[in-house]
């Protein structure tokens, strides 16, 4: 018998499965592709300041280093924040996920490739149901970790989905004509309703996607369209097509009896951006730790739900607030987007935003608008400010 059965080779399970085997606990790693890393499809933007957190060093995987974004918001001039320091790297993401893979192996962790999920039995005789080409079969084990993304059937099978809420994404690598050192973001009802579209420099291509809240993005009509973008990007030069969903955090239970779910799988993604590589990342570590307590002791709910209540201490604050953000970006229209974006460029907010705006952590400026509210809102007056302020009050 296993201790854990990871299902799922993405980083969020490599990472957890690295501490654990490095806790000489017996971990197995069941991915469902032939390589990890493949198939991608992430804009892979990543702070530097989570990688230090994370304990990771920043390698080969690095493509680009971003020193700021461009803001264009509907109808108007773009808008560029930057504090003039590099904020952020483009990564790699399939080199990304080998190298934290092949430390879940140095550590111990045995990886089953070409291998699907197929059923999870919980209980006093917990398995994995588990299919590869030449056949199926069954792993008995003390602990199951979810760690297979958004649609994760771990998730539905231990019933710890509570509702099913999704932002839609596709993205593809393109030649394009944009700065190398900054991120250049949308914003526009009529191509991205609820949510945003990107180009991203990395390393020789652009990554240009774009996701909504409702609907089917409609991403080669924002490339081919859009007065803007449309002018940057070179569609005969198209290298990659991905399609995927982000999951909406707090909307499933992340225990239960014998069962974790970490990453994706768990909805661990920031509300306001989608992006999921370090907050999965930092949240599977803390579940890595409350899995190990477990291990050591009795596997049970009792214990694992000391998982949820970690990541509550530690993040709670995060999706609380960044999801209230969102919701007011759902509901804003185009001249409301472009009057809350013009906003950012007044000298009583930019200095705010550049002041208190971190890449990983988006609490923290939220807050900060949220406690200076009054001040600003003397300055820059009651109509103008209070209407989106008052959607980050709960």
């Amino acid at each position: 018998m296993h201790d854990a059965v990871i299902v799922g080779g993405g980083p969020a399970g490599c990472f957890t499965g690295r501490f654990l085997a490095g806790r000489g606990f017996d971990v197995v790693i069941v991915e469902e592709h032939a390589e990890i890393g493949n198939p991608v499809s992430c804009a892979g933007i990543v702070g530097l300041g989570g990688l230090k957190e994370l304990g990771i060093k920043p390698g080969k995987w690095v493509l680009n280093r971003l020193r700021g974004a461009l803001l264009h918001p509907p109808s108007r001039e773009p808008i560029t924040l930057t504090r003039g320091r590099v904020e952020a790297v483009v990564i790699d993401r399939a080199a990304f996920d080998k190298e934290l893979a092949c430390s879940a192996a140095d550590a111990g962790a045995t990886f089953l490739m070409k291998t699907r999920c197929a059923d999870v039995t919980l209980g006093e005789r917990t398995s994995v149901k588990i299919k590869k080409i030449e056949g199926a079969g069954r792993l008995e084990t003390r602990l199951v970790i979810g760690a297979d993304g958004p649609t994760s059937l771990v998730a539905s099978k231990a019933g710890l989905l509570k509702e099913t809420s999704y932002t839609r994404c596709a993205q593809v690598e393109v030649g394009a004509e944009i700065d190398e050192d900054r991120v250049e973001v949308y914003l526009g009802n009529s191509f991205a309703p609820g949510f945003f579209a990107w180009l991203v420099p990395a390393g020789g291509v652009c990554r240009a996607g774009l996701g909504v809240s409702a609907g089917v993005p409609k991403l080669f009509d924002f490339l081919n369209k859009h007065p803007v973008a449309s002018k940057k990007v070179r569609m005969s030069q198209l290298l990659h097509l991905a399609a995927g969903l982000i999951p909406r955090p707090l909307t499933r239970k992340i225990y239960g009896e014998r069962v974790m779910l970490v990453g994706d799988a768990a909805g661990h993604v920031k509300p306001l951006t989608g992006g999921g590589v370090y907050l999965g990342l930092a949240c599977a570590r803390l579940a890595a730790e409350v899995a190990a307590r477990a291990l050591e002791t009795e596997v049970n709910a009792k214990i694992l739900g000391g998982y949820e209540r970690a990541v509550a201490k530690r993040f709670g604050a995060e999706f609380e607030l960044g999801l209230r953000a969102r919701r007011l970006l759902e509901r804003l229209s185009d001249n409301e987007l472009d009057d809350l974006l013009r906003l950012l460029a007044t000298p009583e907010l930019q200095p705010l935003v550049l002041g208190e705006a971190d890449f990983d952590h988006h609490a923290q400026l939220l807050k900060s608008l949220i406690k200076k509210g009054p001040n600003l809102i003397r300055s820059l007056g009651l109509k103008r400010l209070g209407r989106y302020l008052r959607h980050l009050l709960p």
